[in-house]
């Protein structure tokens, strides 16, 4: 009876000690919600630049010295200028909606062209669909949305900064205690080693292959594209590389650059092809072969499994679903090889 008396007793020191220490941690996350994006951001950095802080570690030997000299270098080559780049976007924007009308209205569809618009002009206007206002409305939309983001930026200054300072401080510990951190995370968990090892493996293996291979390939193509806008004469050079890098995550950059360059056409039909072509190859080696070169081997996933867990991830977390839903499903596809492994199913 007195055994029986004290193992019920330990079962309710244990059952209190784990309710406690599941309401701690709850709010500890609710504590950690509003600078999430900040740590996020310096897990991305630390995990895309993670190579360059194991060579600069190599030649300095100092944990503390190579953390803070890639902490400062990332901000000083990355952060400012995406930033800087971001806020010339959104200012970019106010214009959008104003030209986009001036364009339509003195548009001329180049002879050469005008046989391949008529299927499409029958076609939209069987379906009732015009054109030219939907695109001013959709147009001014985006525009609103984006330059209203320059005051509310400016209406929390602090926050900004705040988060900004989270990120740097964040990235300087990714980067000095990242693997250390793991390690303590992996040795808590109640599972065999060999299957720790899997699961950190795998989940590794896809943030790196999503983060690089998908967000590093999407920044490349929205510079490149920029670049051949500035070239070409587009207006609005920058906001159309931003929304290239956007549409480069679902794989469709051209929806951008072949409108602008038959844009461009209508006026110098030299530079809309080259604006055609240049948007045509960097979509084409962007997606080919700089996005097949970074992730490699890292994500074992389908094609199909990673397309869809990403636009899942995203309607379900929202942007930090880019990440999230590829982690989920590949967390799922490792416990289901550990349990047939280990369960002989």
């Amino acid at each position: 009876m007195k055994n029986t008396i004290e193992i019920n007793r330990r079962q309710w020191v244990s059952i209190f000690f784990f309710i406690c220490f599941g309401w701690i941690t709850y709010e500890t996350v609710l504590l950690a919600k509003p600078f999430l994006p900040g740590v996020l951001g310096a897990i991305i950095l630390g995990i895309v630049f993670s190579p360059f802080q194991e060579w600069v570690l190599r030649r300095i030997h100092n944990p503390n010295a190579a953390a803070a000299i890639m902490t400062g270098g990332i901000f000083i080559l990355t952060v400012l200028p995406l930033a800087g780049l971001g806020l010339m976007a959104s200012t970019e924007a106010t214009d959008i909606g104003p030209k986009l009308e001036k364009f339509l209205d003195n548009y001329q569809t180049p002879s050469y062209m005008q046989h391949l618009m008529v299927p499409i002009t029958n076609f939209l206007g069987n379906a009732g669909v015009a054109l030219k206002p939907l695109l001013l409305d959709v147009a001014t939309k985006i525009g609103k949305r984006m330059s209203d983001e320059g005051p509310l930026l400016g209406g929390h200054i602090l926050a900004v900064v705040i988060n900004g300072i989270v990120l740097m401080a964040t990235l300087y510990f990714v980067f000095r205690d990242g693997k250390r951190f793991v390690e303590t995370i992996l040795s808590a968990l109640p599972m065999n080693p060999r299957n720790k090892r899997s699961i950190m493996q795998c989940v590794h293996g896809t943030f790196r292959g999503v983060v690089v291979g998908i967000f590093v390939t999407a920044v490349t193509e929205g510079l490149l594209d920029i670049l051949g806008f500035i070239v070409a004469g587009v207006p609005l050079a920058i906001f159309f590389g931003f929304a290239v890098a956007i549409f480069s995550l679902l794989g469709a950059s051209v929806l951008i650059t072949i409108p602008a360059a038959i844009w461009v056409m209508n006026h110098d039909t030299g530079m809309g092809i080259f604006l055609l072509i240049w948007g045509i190859l960097v979509s084409v080696l962007s997606d080919n072969v700089l996005k097949a070169a970074l992730i490699g081997s890292q994500v074992r996933m389908p094609f199909l499994l990673m397309l869809f867990s990403t636009l899942g991830g995203i309607k379900l977390y929202g942007v930090i679903g880019l990440f999230l839903g590829p982690l989920m499903v590949t967390a799922f596809l490792t416990f289901w090889d550990i349990y047939r492994e280990d369960y002989e199913v």
